[in-house]
């Protein structure tokens, strides 16, 4: 029976190791690919991946060393995927006390019904650890129709 475990859990462990469909509630940031080309280099935060159309809820939950940012959207068709919170300031720090993030996504590369609303929400998690929340009286989530705010 110990072995049936054991195979049972390094299966599942192969088969998921794959998996980057849930967004990522860690404090780690992904590097941008480096421009070997010699051609003009893409700013940090300008992600290619559209917004989404519209938030539809936005939350902040205190947690050790700083907060969760947890945001629900709704895309026009059903088929988007790899949901994202992306910083809209270009060093990372809160404007005015407005920390703004974009909620991007990639969208389907075939035309896509719209169908119901429960078969398109979106979600995506972001940590911000507490030096990141210095002097932020609020937090914003842009999507294309509408944006959402929070104090933390």
């Amino acid at each position: 029976m110990t072995s049936r475990r054991s195979i049972l859990m390094g299966l599942m462990a192969t088969g998921l190791s794959g998996c980057d469909a849930l967004p990522s509630i860690g404090g780690s940031q992904s590097e941008p690919p480096s421009d070997s080309t010699g051609g003009e280099h893409q700013h940090p935060n300008e992600d290619i991946r559209p917004r989404v159309a519209e938030i539809t809820s936005l939350a902040v939950e205190d947690v050790t060393g700083g907060a969760i940012v947890l945001a629900t959207a709704l895309p026009t068709t059903q088929g988007w995927f790899k949901p994202e919170l992306v910083n809209d300031a270009p060093d990372g720090k809160p404007v005015d006390g407005v920390l703004s993030y974009s909620f991007r996504a990639v969208p389907p590369r075939e035309t896509q019904l719209q169908s119901t609303q429960q078969s398109r929400v979106l979600t995506a998690a972001l940590f911000v650890p507490d030096a990141g929340l210095g002097g932020v009286r609020r937090i914003q989530v842009n999507g294309v129709m509408n944006s959402r705010s929070v104090q933390p």
